[in-house]
């Protein structure tokens, strides 16, 4: 399993722990990350996140065969606006914060990686739709050996 592989497991895992059993908020039904585009249907279960890869970046060599390389993600997220309103839109984000950024640094099999996140973009509850988007752009970066 190459490194890359194992960072985007890794994120996913955090992803999936967010559950009212574990604190959060909000309780996830689904995490995808093998479609490209999520159909959403009126039988798909929410809250729904899709963790999606658009680009991998091999920074710079940081010296005596290690490099810096980073992984651009964006996870969408969807819930139902009946059920969970804006006020669960906004729990949910929070939720994304909390396992995105945990209490300790993550370590991954002796390599130190680092996460940032992009501006968040949510449609309006009152746009009329069924579903509540969130879009939230996340950027990994670890320093591996070669």
């Amino acid at each position: 399993m190459t490194p890359i592989t194992r960072v985007i497991d890794a994120f996913v895992a955090q992803l999936a722990a967010i559950s009212t059993a574990n604190g959060h908020a909000t309780d996830i039904a689904h995490i995808e990350t093998e479609a490209i585009q999520i159909n959403l249907r009126s039988e798909t279960p929410l809250p729904l996140l899709h963790v999606r890869r658009l680009a991998s970046n091999v920074d710079a060599r940081a010296g005596r065969g290690t490099r810096k390389e980073s992984i651009s993600l964006q996870i969408e997220a969807y819930l139902d606006l009946k059920t969970h309103g804006r006020a669960g839109q906004d729990a949910l984000l929070n939720d994304l914060y909390n396992a995105i950024y945990p209490e300790s640094q993550v370590l991954l099999d002796g390599l130190a990686v680092t996460i940032t996140t992009g501006e968040a973009e949510m449609d309006d509850a009152e746009l009329g739709s069924r579903i509540l988007p969130i879009y939230l752009p996340v950027t990994i970066t670890y320093t591996r050996t070669r």
